[in-house]
């Protein structure tokens, strides 16, 4: 093999170093890859999710810090960052478990209705799999138990409305399909108090990612790509659910500093915008909420590398043609060919 190799690189000298040079090339591209960001704006062939809307209990333990607005609360609506959180989760799942779910949610939810449309509440909200301080449901999420309802909007449906209709105060919560409520979004709610009607106008941007994406490490990146990471108890990986999982399996390093628990963010996200929200007494004196998506989206993001495989792969077999004449197929017959 080693005579065979020395008798080759002889013979074809030229078209070894122009082997070389096309390698190092390719692997300079390889080093120099980096990610960007393209607009998407073939609206019409794509339709546009709903986030996950999460629905808690808000009758117990209610305090003024809880009913602010927004993104204006001074402290995180859930503090109890020590060594008892786990076994405080497990409990209170446990407790949970004992109960019947379909009749706590009868006892939340009154009447649900997307578009006009009436639906059954408890048929497509879920329980979250743990119950980290109240029971909650939640409606278009990938992460609870059950997942029955899709809601999606299309640029020919115009808006989308999720009108909910409540039998006691509550609290209303909207993030990315792959969410769970915990940590930083605990603090992003909306409460929903008896007699009063929330309304709240949002949209949305969605981050896709590429399949070219493969082509880069995660240094690179930043981010996880779908499937890359697995949890334990969450079928599909985000941030909040895998600081759930360290708080639950590592509570001491999730009570010294959370950013310790490996928990990078996804490649894949949605970003919602809150444009409008406004509270009022209800005419009819019944508890209820209004989420409507204003307008479906007319552009999303892709995230893409700059050259993938396949690019690279080109790049290398046409810099071989064109210096050596020969193909990518004609270097293992150079090596290999008997005599």
């Amino acid at each position: 093999m080693r005579r065979r190799f020395i008798a080759v690189f002889r013979s074809r000298w030229l078209q070894c170093a122009m082997v070389a040079m096309a390698l190092s090339y390719a692997s300079e591209c390889v080093n120099r890859n980096e990610p960007y960001w393209e607009t998407d704006v073939a609206y019409l062939h794509w339709s546009t999710d709903v986030p996950a809307i999460t629905v808690c209990s808000a009758a117990s333990g209610l305090s003024a810090d809880r009913v602010g607005p927004p993104m204006m609360r001074s402290k995180p609506m859930f503090n109890e960052i020590d060594n008892t959180l786990s076994v405080n989760i497990i409990q209170r799942t446990n407790e949970f478990k004992k109960k019947d779910s379909t009749i706590l949610c009868k006892n939340m939810f009154k009447n649900c209705s997307w578009n006009g449309k009436p639906f059954n509440c408890c048929r497509h909200f879920h329980s979250h799999r743990f119950i980290i301080e109240t029971p909650c449901f939640s409606i278009n999420s990938l992460q609870t138990i059950n997942k029955k309802k899709k809601l999606v909007v299309s640029h020919f449906s115009k808006n989308g409305e999720l009108k909910i209709e409540f039998n006691e105060p509550v609290e209303i919560s909207l993030h990315g399909l792959v969410d769970v409520r915990f940590g930083e979004l605990q603090k992003q709610y909306v409460t929903v108090n008896t007699g009063e009607e929330v309304e709240l106008l949002y949209t949305t941007r969605q981050i896709i990612e590429d399949v070219s994406l493969v082509a880069l490490d995660f240094a690179k990146r930043g981010c996880l790509l779908r499937d890359e990471k697995k949890l334990f108890h969450h079928p599909v990986y985000s941030k909040s659910a895998c600081l759930l999982e360290c708080a639950l399996y590592r509570p001491e390093v999730y009570a010294k500093n959370y950013t310790l628990c490996d928990c990078p963010p996804i490649c894949a996200e949605m970003e919602i915008n809150n444009i409008w929200n406004g509270t009022q007494r209800s005419v009819d004196n019944v508890t209820r909420c209004i989420l409507t998506m204003s307008k479906p989206a007319t552009e999303r993001l892709v995230m893409k590398a700059k050259k993938d495989y396949l690019d690279i792969i080109v790049i290398v077999a046409c810099l071989l043609q064109l210096f050596t004449g020969i193909n990518l197929l004609d270097i293992p017959k150079f090596i290999f060919k008997k005599k």
